[in-house]
């Protein structure tokens, strides 16, 4: 028996449409699509902004002597190459308190971490297999966290040196330990994940760039100049 339509007329056949789905099947089948679009485009443009952050910490550190660092949103900058290191203090995982100042002497390599950043993480592995060539040119290591890790929760420096640093965070060149806030907003006030300054015997910073992890090369290269 045929259905009828409200009024007694028969109801119009639907149509399946391309490959037998029906139109339902098809508009549905769309909405999918542009989900999946909508969805790797905004993929996209958290990666580019990933991209753009490290580019503008790595374009601050270009050229030793070059005049100012990044301009960070409220008129923050980086320090600049060229420029002596600022003052400040960190507490070490063994719970004692150092200064930037109270690194000259030997060149030292200044990184600042958040502790849940994957770049971090990375780095701080990659960093332990080169440790012996930064000792073999009397580059000092000290690896600080942030002040407060910028805000979000991550692993106590004292669990995060042994778990990324493996038997190379008992170096005796790599100090792992915290920036004070005052030592944090100096060298970092835009909140980068992972930034890294290169200072001269004397604390001048000669380079700046980010992600070791990936510039090691680079950053191996300019340690070779200062030993």
């Amino acid at each position: 028996m045929s259905k009828t339509s409200a009024g007694g007329r028969p109801a119009a056949a639907r149509k399946p449409g391309p490959g037998g789905r029906s139109p339902q099947a098809a508009v549905m089948r769309r909405r999918r699509v542009r989900r999946v679009r909508w969805t790797i485009a905004g993929a996209a443009v958290a990666a580019l902004a990933a991209v753009i952050a490290v580019i503008a910490v790595v374009a601050g550190g270009r050229g030793a002597g070059t005049a100012g660092g990044t301009a960070g949103a409220a008129g923050a900058s980086l320090p600049a190459a060229g420029t002596r290191g600022p003052a400040g203090s960190f507490t070490t995982v063994t719970g004692a308190t150092r200064t930037i100042s109270s690194l000259r002497g030997r060149p030292a390599l200044v990184w600042f971490v958040a502790t849940w950043c994957p770049s971090c993480q990375a780095g701080t592995q990659v960093l332990a297999s080169k440790i012996a060539a930064f000792s073999r040119m009397h580059v000092r290591v000290v690896e600080l966290e942030d002040y407060q890790d910028l805000g979000q929760p991550g692993p106590g420096m004292a669990s995060f040196g042994p778990q990324f640093a493996g038997a190379s965070y008992r170096n005796r060149d790599w100090t792992f330990g915290t920036a004070s806030q005052a030592l944090t907003l100096a060298y970092n006030p835009q909140g980068y994940l992972d930034v890294y300054f290169l200072l001269d015997s004397s604390g001048h910073i000669t380079y700046i760039n980010s992600s070791p992890g990936s510039t090691m090369s680079q950053l191996l290269a300019r340690a070779a100049r200062l030993s």
